[in-house]
This record gives structure tokens, sequence and C-alpha cells, in this order.
């Protein structure tokens, strides 16, 4: 097993780095040999809730690991500044009200990818709600979770051009 505390923080950082980016690049390509190889499974209730747990353990494992409180709106933007999508995305969070913020995502990796691998986008929309469903709620059991936006559907107007999707998360 690998003595994590024997290691240099710096390269310790680099190889946690390069898993991440392994995971992420698996995950994407997981997902396209799902589509092609089981299509009948491909987008079932069963297949979505993997996304809703792969969210909720993320969840678990950062309320251990970090010990932070989880009961107000500004612990679960808190949270999310840990998480997954800070580690691949440059994502904007922004108070809209007392017990909302919008997490908005710049120049997605997922949509960089798509147009690489020759798609038009990376269908993100119910995966990207269930998995964030089980991130907030794991970190509190009364957030909410809507989508504004996401690809196909054109960026609205009065959002940056680079702007790839937008979620709406608040306590009720």
């Amino acid at each position: 097993m690998l003595n994590i505390g024997a290691i240099k923080k710096d390269i310790l950082y680099d190889v946690m780095l390069q898993q991440m980016y392994s995971l992420n690049y698996v995950w994407l390509r997981y997902e396209g040999f799902i589509q092609q190889k089981a299509p009948e499974l491909y987008g079932n209730e069963e297949y979505y809730h993997l996304y809703e747990e792969y969210g909720s353990e993320e969840a678990r494992r950062l309320v251990k690991a970090l010990g932070l409180p989880g009961e107000e709106i500004e612990d679960l933007a808190r949270f999310l500044k840990y998480s997954h999508w800070a580690i691949f995305e440059n994502i904007e969070v922004a108070e809209v009200t007392a017990n909302s913020f919008r997490m908005r995502t710049l120049d997605c990796s997922a949509q960089r990818a798509a147009k690489k691998w020759g798609l038009e986008y990376y269908d993100c929309g119910t995966g990207g709600l269930r998995i964030r469903n089980g991130f907030f709620k794991g970190i509190n059991a009364r957030a909410k979770v809507e989508r504004i936006f996401t690809p196909p559907e054109a960026t609205p107007e009065g959002r940056p051009a680079i702007a790839s999707c937008e979620w709406l998360i608040s306590l009720e």
C-alpha cells in the first residue's frame, strides 16, 4: 500500500491530481461505452442513480475530511470549492438570494472533450442534475438543485458566451 505520509506533499498533490484526471477521462469513456454496447441501459433510472450515488459519496467524504458545517447556503458553496467541479472546471458561484446561489461552468472540459471526439456536445442535463442533487443533498437534505440551462440549449442572453451550463442551488 502507498505510504501517503512518506510522500512529499507536492508529489502527492501531482499524483492525486493525475488520478482525478484519469477518473474523469474513464468516466466519459465509460458513458460512451455503455451508450454503444448497452443502449437499453444507457439513460435509464438505474444508470442515473449511479450519478446521484457518486455525488452523494463525494459529499460524504468531503464532510468527513473537512468537518465543515452544512446547515446554511454558504456552507454548500464552501463545499463546492473542494469538489471535483472545482478541480476540473472554471466554476462561478454567485449569490442569487439569501437562500440560493448560482453555479455556472465556464468553458466546460466535458464539452471541449466532446468536440475533440467529433460530437456536437456532451449531454449533461440529466446526469448533471442527478450528480448535483446527490452532492448537495449529501451535505444538507434540504438542498434543491434546479437546472437553468445545459447543452444543447443555447446560452441564455446576458450570460458569458463561454458559459456551458448553469444551476440554481437553494435550501428549502
